[in-house]
């Protein structure tokens, strides 16, 4: 196993995280509640997404001296959140489906949601951008079925329904098609019993768009491959999208890899910085186990043919080539702890199903994302780092007696029935 490490300090780019002085993570969390009380069966989803931006020259100096500086450790973290209450089963606009409920409702949040306040760019405008590029954001996303009357491949012109941001309609059946579309999520739609799968896939979408939002937002910047060069882009959990929403990988990795280019064309062979941290799952369990194999300072880089064995998959298994625009690798700071993320490989690269995949002069990034890390552990949760810890804290929903809280924030979101309205109106009303 040890023949998979390597020491930090002989992997490329040495001096590039000095530079280093930024870190923007994004965070999600999601719930389902009852809608009412009175009629437990009748669901809706709560999302929260919160980006919080550090200044790690600051977070430093903060904790230089024999006390933390409590001042300067609350000018180093500033944050910013949304929250959005979609309608789940039993919940329906009055002459629409649920899934077709759920479907409007979803392609509104995406057009109302700004992923940060200063900013007049929505999370469709994001959705956008995601199937252009940097320089060109798209002006329509494809899709190849057709939700309503699912037409799809030699039935639709094209073989694809070319969506504008404002939507269009089906040329078959002539329904109404909705940007959010491209996302499948109604696919998994239950119109009885939980939606929380939805819900997930929806929140991992927008907590990548956000991410995305502000990388954007900084090559949009005069004086843009600076400020890159100075700051970290983290997110919460590793760099992939599963279920319906996998596709749109491919999109994220061509977005970075296009970026990618375009920094390296401007001297900066190592941007932009981008991590995703792992807090939980099989793989943060596995890199426990081993993590005495792993000295101090040495990165592992699993392959495929290690990850297969370790989770039970056929040798011949094509792990990740769907879902990950990212690669995993499992890292041993030089405190000796333990972190598991993923980092995207360079341009021309996939990070599983190709063999330059698991060459590490792939990864260019790799060595200054661990030495920027390596400098913001915490204690404050197990496996994570300080932005992620910050980030977390701002997207945490209440548990416990907060649910009746997010069920009175739902009612209010979507408009629905009070108890006291429940008894003459019923419980069916419209979210609208």
């Amino acid at each position: 196993m040890t023949t998979l490490c390597r020491s930090v300090e002989k992997l490329e780019n040495a001096g590039i995280s000095e530079a280093v002085r930024f870190a923007i993570t994004v965070d999600g969390s999601d719930t389902e509640v009852e809608a009412t009380r009175e009629h437990p069966s009748i669901k809706v989803g709560y999302v929260r997404v919160a980006a919080s931006f550090i200044d790690l020259e600051k977070l430093h100096q903060a904790g230089a001296g024999d006390f933390v500086n409590p001042h300067l450790l609350r000018e180093s973290h500033q944050h910013s959140a949304f929250d959005r209450a979609l309608p789940g089963s039993g919940l329906v606009i009055p002459g629409l489906t649920g899934v077709d409920t759920w479907r409007q409702e979803l392609d509104q949040f995406l057009h109302e949601t700004k992923f940060d306040q200063a900013s007049e760019q929505t999370l469709a405008d994001m959705l956008l951008t995601l199937h252009g590029s940097p320089d060109a954001p798209a002006t329509t996303a494809p899709l190849r079925r057709c939700p309503s009357c699912g037409a799809k491949d030699e039935q639709l012109t094209g073989g694809q329904i070319d969506i504008p941001k404002g939507g269009t309609h089906c040329p078959e059946c002539g329904q109404k098609v909705y940007l959010g579309d491209v996302l499948r999520t109604e696919e998994e739609y239950m119109p009885e019993g939980s939606n929380r799968s939805s819900l997930t896939r929806m929140m991992l979408v927008a907590e990548r768009l956000t991410s995305l939002g502000y990388m954007q937002l900084l090559y949009e910047d005069p004086h843009n491959f600076d400020v890159l060069g100075k700051t970290m882009f983290i997110t919460d959990g590793p760099l992939g999208l599963f279920g319906t929403v996998a596709p749109l990988k491919r999109r994220f990795q061509d977005y970075l890899a296009e970026f990618a280019t375009q920094c390296a064309s401007n001297n900066r062979p190592a941007a932009p910085l981008v991590v995703g941290v792992e807090k939980t799952g099989t793989f943060v369990e596995h890199a426990q186990l081993i993590s005495h194999l792993i000295e101090p300072g040495h990165v592992m880089l699993p392959t495929t043919e290690y990850i297969n064995r370790i989770t039970g998959r056929p040798a011949n298994n094509t792990y990740g080539s769907d879902e990950f625009y990212g690669r995993r690798f499992i890292y041993r700071t030089k405190s000796g702890g333990i972190l598991v993320f993923t980092v995207p490989p360079k341009p021309g690269v996939t990070p599983y199903g190709d063999p330059d995949g698991e060459l590490w002069a792939s990864y260019p990034t790799l060595r200054p994302v661990c030495e920027v890390l390596d400098h913001v552990q915490t204690r404050l949760y197990e496996n994570a780092v300080i932005p992620v810890a910050l980030a977390h804290s701002a997207a945490s929903l209440p548990l416990g007696v907060g649910q009746s809280v997010l069920r009175a924030l739902v009612q209010q979101s979507l408009g629905l029935p009070t108890r006291s309205q429940i008894r003459q109106t019923g419980p069916f009303a419209g979210p609208r």
